[in-house]
């Protein structure tokens, strides 16, 4: 039975308007949410200059923000604005009969008669980038490279292939390089103060170049794939011509949208797997072991998964402890309301935090522990504890695709190179996604 949330009457005191919290935010995210957790409970209302903003970290208060009363939600403009700079007028921003609309447009594209077809594409995405990868290996196989950068590009290469069935950009350093400067940029700014793109300043011109590359390498993509004769639906962008009426303007937002915000969670995933694999070399084995017998030398495909069932177990665990989506977007309410008897004000923030929750005592048993036969059994824990995708109405239109592309690519990796064993897991770092911090260099080991 689920322990009620831990309802306190107390609350942090800020510093001049939350000062300190914004400091503290900046430079220890996730350490902050822990020790609000820790001191004040479940439900813990905090000064954020201007704002009024609740923290809930229990799955009965978390439930009702995505579900039950979702309608006096919306995303919090502030940070909206901020990825509007280069997401436009996309699905992941849009609000009520927009959003739905936005949505309806969208969702075909991810529709699962299309899944094994995109499936193929990421393994054979996968096998190319391993052959230039292990290239580099020395004469006793051996080789040693940044498993966050390699997975990030890996990621990058296939989004490419599956959303507008391109080639893997040449000069995809460049790419990844933007994305993760628009990433900085979208922490910076929704913690501080938003930068006007025509500041002569460092940061400004920093900012204002990686826009201009994703602007020139999607809105490329989008006029080839306007240029090109219908390919009956083969790629992501194929549904998104169709169903925005070849409108270019939209079909560039919501690429971009997907394109960034799809490969990066992806690599994020997919280097924090490598990484707890190298940690516990027993999990490891056993996934090595499972796709040995499953595949037999063969290149896996969407229909093996459910023959790999200890790789997907490795992938929702590592979700679990490491999701890249450490936390959701802020919520802005929209009228007064009510939350297991928490009064939530018109124009509060509601932040709900997927690292704390799942990784909470109260809902798994040894929670700190990476422990992949916990998803190989029904579930335990309250739906709202994990939700490594968000949950509700707004729930993560790629969830399907990105468990399959990182189940499908560890396999491939597997098949080909293992990591070294490790000591430690990286420290986590939160950004706009969940990255270890200092990158992730591990050594590796070619299996023929």
């Amino acid at each position: 039975m689920t322990p009620p949330p831990d309802i306190r009457p107390s609350n942090p005191n800020p510093f001049l308007l939350g000062v300190d919290h914004l400091l503290r935010i900046r430079s220890d995210q996730l350490g902050f949410y822990e020790d609000l957790r820790r001191q004040h409970g479940d439900a813990v209302q905090a000064r954020l200059g201007p704002y009024r903003l609740w923290y809930f970290f229990h799955p009965d208060l978390i439930e009702p923000v995505l579900t039950k009363q979702a309608s006096s939600f919306i995303r919090f403009r502030k940070l909206m604005a901020v990825l509007r700079q280069w997401n436009g007028d996309s699905l992941l921003l849009a609000e009520g009969a927009h959003w739905r609309d936005r949505r309806r447009k969208v969702l075909p594209a991810f529709q699962s008669r299309r899944l094994p077809a995109y499936g193929d594409a990421i393994v054979d995405e996968t096998s190319s980038f391993l052959t230039d990868l292990t290239a580099s290996a020395d004469t006793t196989g051996r080789l040693r490279f940044d498993a966050d950068a390699a997975m990030a590009r890996l990621t990058l290469n296939i989004a490419v292939r599956t959303m507008f069935g391109a080639r893997p950009p040449g000069a995809g350093h460049h790419i990844e390089s933007a994305v993760q400067t628009l990433s900085a940029v979208a922490f910076a700014e929704s913690t501080s103060l938003r930068l006007p793109i025509w500041l002569p300043l460092p940061a400004a011109r920093r900012k204002r170049d990686a826009m201009a590359v994703m602007q020139n390498f999607v809105g490329e993509l989008v006029d080839e794939a306007l240029a090109r004769e219908d390919e009956d639906g083969a790629f992501l962008i194929s549904s998104l011509v169709e169903h925005h009426e070849r409108n270019a303007g939209a079909i560039r937002d919501d690429a971009m949208s997907l394109l960034i915000a799809g490969h990066e969670t992806s690599g994020a995933l997919l280097g924090w797997a490598l990484a707890a694999l190298a940690k516990h070399p027993e999990w490891l084995q056993r996934a090595v072991d499972e796709v040995d017998t499953t595949l037999a030398g063969r290149p896996p495909c969407m229909a093996d998964l459910m023959q790999l069932p200890i790789v997907t177990a490795v992938i929702n665990e590592t979700l679990r402890l490491y999701p890249p989506a450490y936390t959701l977007f802020p919520r802005e309410a929209t009228s007064d309301l009510e939350i297991s008897g928490q009064r939530i004000r018109r124009g509060d923030l509601v932040q709900v935090v997927p690292y704390l929750t799942q990784r909470d005592e109260r809902f798994f048993d040894n929670a700190q522990t990476f422990n992949p036969d916990r998803f190989r059994a029904p579930a335990t824990w309250p739906t709202y504890a994990y939700l490594p995708f968000g949950a509700g109405q707004r729930v993560c239109i790629g969830q399907s695709f990105g468990l399959m592309e990182t189940a499908l690519a560890l396999a491939r990796i597997l098949q080909v190179m293992l990591p070294d064993p490790i000591a430690d897991m990286p420290e986590a770092m939160a950004r706009y996604s969940l990255r270890p911090r200092g990158g992730l260099e591990l050594g590796w080991t070619l299996r023929s």
